[in-house]
């Protein structure tokens, strides 16, 4: 994912047009991704604590980024909750 042409220019996109809550629940979500990545390159398991812990931080991070841009586009409270 993080080699496929376009991840990187699509981040760079966004930090263009989003407004900062956005760009900075994108770069969470991101960073999280990233540091999964890396766990399971260095050789963890999806049965691993570590991978567990960082599974419900990147569900975190994007439930935040759902927000932030639900906001953004004037969503009503009801939806952002979700």
């Amino acid at each position: 994912m993080f080699l496929t042409p376009g991840a990187y220019e699509i981040r760079h996109q966004l930090a263009i047009v989003a407004p900062p809550e956005i760009v900075e629940a994108s770069r969470s979500a991101f960073v999280v991704l990233r540091d999964t990545r890396d766990l399971l390159v260095a050789g963890a398991s999806v049965d691993d604590a570590a991978y567990v812990a960082l599974e419900e931080r990147f569900d975190a991070a994007l439930a935040e980024l759902r927000t932030v841009m639900r906001l953004d586009l004037g969503a009503a409270a009801s939806i952002t909750a979700r």
